[in-house]
């Protein structure tokens, strides 16, 4: 009966426990190329988030870099035109370009402006070459005529500085109101004028004279069509009295050479009388054959 109470049955396990083990070896592999494949996810997560921030940046710094681009272009314009509007006696004040960033914009308005310097320049030179033709045809009137010219002008050309003085006091006038409206209007009247303007040049004698001891100039115009100067178109003769009365005097037109003229109340009221400058007419005034 002991020996029955103290035997006992051993049971051999290490079959179940080697599977259990590996058992345990697939779960943790299983769990490691789960972790693993999560963390290739993120981290592919976080290089595409990558690539797409630079891609964003890359397009932000390239519509700032476009926009530095038309700022500089802009001042560049601008600069450039007043370079040349100070060198060709132009105005100073030019309206701004608003660029807004666009460049193709910039590239046009660079292109238009340089057209309008290209013509003015033009414009510039044209007019030289016209005063340096009248100086020399008032040099050849003076050796044909042993007379000193006083001036020589132009019809056209006088226009054209009227022009040119409306447009500088255009452009210093920044704000829009009826002064420059104005301003406006007159401008657009002088340069159609100046289409059909004739471009007759104008010779001017003087000689100066004293009447009731006041200094006169007495000034006889030759009007020819062109600069040979070969027949004048007509020959006049007036009185200048801004030597001694300035600006509060008007010229006294005394017209061509065996025409009468009018003798108007105010000077007549400066103590004249029309017979003085009858005699003044007679010796003065320099109608030339």
């Amino acid at each position: 009966m002991s020996e029955k109470l103290s035997s006992t049955n051993e049971n051999d396990y290490s079959p179940v426990n080697k599977y259990i083990d590996e058992q345990s070896k697939l779960r943790r592999a299983k769990s490691f190329w789960i972790n693993a494949r999560s963390w290739a996810l993120i981290l592919i997560a976080i290089g595409l988030l990558a690539v797409l921030l630079a891609w964003a940046y890359s397009l932000l710094h390239k519509h700032y870099i476009l926009k530095r681009v038309a700022v500089v272009q802009e001042r560049v314009i601008e600069e450039k035109i007043n370079d040349a509007i100070s060198s060709g006696g132009m105005s100073k004040s030019v309206g701004k370009l608003q660029m807004l960033g666009d460049n193709q914009i910039a590239i046009e308005k660079l292109n238009e402006a340089e057209k309008a310097l290209e013509n003015m320049k033009n414009k510039n030179e044209e007019r030289e070459k016209t005063i340096k033709e009248m100086q020399k045809a008032a040099e050849d009137f003076e050796k044909s005529y042993g007379q000193k010219v006083a001036s020589i002008e132009s019809e056209k050309l006088a226009s054209l500085n009227k022009i040119q003085d409306l447009e500088n006091q255009l452009s210093d006038l920044k704000s829009e109101n009826k002064e420059r409206d104005e301003m406006i209007k007159q401008l657009e009247q002088l340069k159609e004028k100046n289409e059909n303007i004739k471009d007759n040049y104008y010779l001017f004698l003087e000689d100066q004279t004293k009447v009731n001891n006041k200094d006169i100039r007495v000034m006889t115009r030759y009007m020819y069509k062109d600069l040979n100067m070969t027949k004048p178109l007509s020959v006049d003769c007036y009185v200048d009295f801004n030597p001694s009365y300035g600006a509060k005097l008007a010229d006294l037109e005394m017209g061509t050479k065996e025409a009468d003229f009018k003798f108007d109340k105010i000077f007549k009221d400066n103590g004249f009388n029309k017979q003085q400058f009858v005699e003044i007419k007679k010796k003065h005034c320099q109608f030339k054959n």
